[in-house]
């Protein structure tokens, strides 16, 4: 006769809206991710920094924690607002910082089992509204849970993030490129050689040998992303903050993390910069950008294309994240991973989109989304 045993496991969800409580579980937290996921902007260091924005913008941090026989074997960086008696759920990060949820593969389907019980049964969410990575492994397991827990779900792409990935040196990957590449280079260096004399400045970790950010900030001063700051009433670019503050936490608990810095500087004056992080052996560049008033040498360009030779030189790096899909990147690689938004409620999709457009639009303007989705419609409708 054979005998079956059931072995029970007692799974419990912790639930941290606080940012200093984080410091708590640090420590096993960033391990989980450094074992599950290659996304820095996932570790604690950062996270506290995503907490710490959202709750100043109004939302309420929901960090759910999940613990199997009180071994932590999952984690979701989560907010949660309510507004017109809706209440809804995103990630803490922007979509662009690529979140999603980690978790041990073992646990993977317990977890994402009880983050969604969570959501709609305790908390009660009528929309929960997540962009995560094409290649999520949790993808599959949430449209398969939505099916069984007859949850409304749409799925849509969006924009994505073009990724280089570093196979060879880099005279061969300067010979696979066209004349056109080599050329372009050449006399975009030309160009600034005209103006005077030029450099690039390198600095990373703690051994910067001047005030990093304070120069950044001086380069973001006069770019062109200063203007559309000032359209919205932004002092700052909150998200170059959150990856300075927390690439500065992580790197000083001893976090197996770098950020680098370059900047292009002519008799002086900074052109451009560039900040990296690394994290195993994957460059993500968090933030570029360059001085306005020198648009027609492309310094911008010119830097990024120096920082991409130099991190091939090096043969410590296999690929380049680049984080975004901004046209300029085209000029190294064709691979653009996408993005896909899905919308979960327990009531029909369609109702739950146009109230979800009620909180961040203007009445009138709930007929000008819904007239420009029609074929979106038409699938949610359906379902």
């Amino acid at each position: 006769m054979l005998h079956w045993s059931v072995i029970e496991v007692k799974v419990s969800v912790c639930v941290i809206s606080d940012s200093s409580r984080l410091h708590e579980i640090e420590s096993t937290w960033d391990t989980l991710v450094n074992r599950c996921s290659e996304n820095p902007f996932l570790l604690s260091g950062f996270i506290k920094q995503f907490m710490e924005f959202s709750s100043s913008k109004g939302w309420t941090p929901l960090v759910l924690v999940i613990s199997i026989d009180d071994t932590i074997v999952g984690v979701a960086p989560l907010k949660i607002s309510k507004k017109l008696g809706i209440q809804f759920a995103r990630f803490l990060p922007n979509i662009w910082f690529s979140p999603d949820f980690v978790s041990d593969d073992k646990y993977r389907e317990i977890c994402l089992a009880h983050i969604l019980g969570f959501l709609f049964k305790t908390l009660r969410c009528q929309l929960v509204d997540l962009t995560l990575p094409s290649d999520s492994p949790n993808m599959q397991i949430i449209e398969r849970k939505c099916k069984t827990d007859k949850i409304h779900l749409h799925t849509k792409k969006e924009k994505g993030r073009r990724i280089l990935p570093i196979r060879s040196t880099w005279d061969e990957f300067e010979a696979s490129r066209s004349a056109n590449f080599r050329r372009k280079f050449k006399r975009m260096e030309r160009n600034i050689s005209r103006l005077g004399s030029w450099k690039i400045r390198y600095a990373e970790n703690e051994k910067g040998e001047f005030d990093v950010i304070k120069e950044i900030f001086n380069i973001e001063r006069m770019s062109w992303k200063e203007r559309l700051r000032s359209q919205r009433g932004s002092k700052a670019d909150p998200d170059l903050m959150i990856i300075w503050n927390g690439a500065q936490y992580v790197v000083k608990n001893g976090f197996n993390i770098k950020w680098s810095a370059w900047f292009l500087e002519l008799d002086g004056q900074e052109l451009a910069y560039v900040l990296a992080l690394q994290y195993k052996n994957v460059a993500y560049f968090a933030k570029t950008t360059y001085d306005e008033r020198y648009e027609r040498l492309a310094p911008g360009v010119y830097l990024v294309n120096a920082v991409i030779r130099e991190l091939f030189d090096k043969c410590q790096i296999r690929k380049i994240d680049f984080l975004t899909d901004l046209p300029f990147m085209q000029t190294w690689t064709s691979l653009c991973l996408p993005r896909i938004r899905i919308t979960m409620s327990r009531m029909s999709v369609l109702t739950a989109l146009i109230k979800f457009a009620l909180l961040s639009r203007r009445a009138k303007d709930v007929v000008t989304l819904v007239s420009k989705r029609s074929s979106l419609i038409a699938d949610l409708i359906g379902s």
